[in-house]
């Protein structure tokens, strides 16, 4: 009788641990691994309701600085360059409306998540008035999930994003702190080449002066005396201003052309440093656009800036008129300053 009731009592409590097992498994489930998507921030970013957006990183809370300005986006961190508005664009659009999967609200573990205050990359957005109306932060990126740990400032609670936000910072790994350069909007120049109708090299004593000389439509046998005859602005051959008998292959010129009109630089250098720092004080390389409403852009070139650390190496440049110093590559000034063999057939 005594065995039958000990069996009896070992059962209930085998029973009862198993329920409290199975209870705290459920629970612990529930509460980390939720399949339901909760709202992190519930509001859409652009950046026409923004006036500032702060980047930053461990104790350096403003390692990007972006201020809207009535000429747009400008880098504050980058000598006041103009911003990517596509990148900009991109990352207000992953946090708009920002959703993300519940993982932990406890205090202590917030370090395993990268969301200590040493380890989180850290957003920051301000409406016109200055008000904060955008707060992240930002840790790390888990195994074989393409999102990122969130919480919000001063808060225990963390989730998992399901895209990549780091990636629309320039983060392509463990948390960092963002850089400046990211952003920039890095097209130094842009004209339409259909524009141009005289290109200018010089570099040195030597100066290559083209010419367009574009075709000339017929005229009808009927029309009336003085009429002038309309020139097709897309059709063209190259000349060599003082030496119209010098032949110049249309192609090879026309590459010329394509590489001055478009430049994307790699890198901006501070504006209020004096121009002999860059070579710019007494440029003796220079690209000369005539555009076809009488005005020209001369494009200077400078120095050689040789590679250092996580700089690039590369020339810099100056649009005449601008305090603005870009930084292009080699392979620019290569595209651009050509012997004159190299230009013929």
């Amino acid at each position: 009788m005594l065995k039958t009731r000990n069996l009896v009592i070992l059962a209930v409590i085998l029973v009862a641990l198993a329920g409290i097992n199975f209870w705290q498994k459920s629970s612990h489930r529930a509460s980390t691994s939720g399949s339901a998507l909760e709202v992190v921030l519930d509001q859409e970013f652009t950046r026409d309701n923004l006036g500032k957006i702060t980047l930053g990183f461990a104790d350096n809370p403003e390692a990007v600085v972006m201020t809207t300005s009535p000429a747009g986006w400008l880098v504050d961190t980058a000598f006041d360059t103009p911003a990517s508005e596509q990148r900009l664009d991109t990352l207000l659009r992953g946090l708009s409306n920002l959703t993300g999967e519940f993982r932990s609200d406890k205090a202590g573990v917030l370090d395993q998540y990268g969301l200590d205050s040493a380890g989180a990359v850290k957003v920051r957005g301000y409406d016109p008035q200055g008000q904060e109306v955008l707060a992240l932060d930002i840790g790390k990126t888990p195994e074989r999930f393409p999102g990122q740990f969130v919480s919000l400032p001063g808060q225990d609670k963390v989730w998992l994003t399901q895209k990549s936000i780091l990636g629309n910072l320039g983060i392509y790994g463990a948390p960092e702190a963002p850089q400046s350069k990211f952003f920039l909007e890095l097209q130094a120049i842009k004209e339409d080449r259909l524009d141009v109708d005289r290109l200018v090299l010089r570099d040195g004593e030597v100066t290559l002066d083209l010419v367009k000389e574009f075709a000339v439509e017929e005229l009808p046998e009927d029309a009336p005396e003085g009429t002038t005859p309309e020139v097709d602005r897309l059709t063209w051959e190259w000349r060599l201003e003082g030496a119209p008998d010098t032949a110049l292959a249309k192609t090879k010129v026309d590459a010329v052309l394509g590489a001055a009109v478009s430049i994307r630089a790699t890198d901006v250098a501070d504006p209020s440093v004096s121009l002999d720092q860059y070579g710019l004080d007494q440029v003796v390389r220079t690209v000369t656009l005539h555009l076809q409403d009488g005005t020209t852009r001369e494009l200077q070139f400078g120095a050689t800036r040789e590679a250092a650390g996580g700089q690039q190496a590369g020339t810099y440049l100056r649009l005449e008129g601008s305090p603005r110093i870009w930084l292009v590559t080699d392979y620019t000034t290569r595209n651009l300053f050509k012997a004159l063999t190299d230009l013929q057939p």
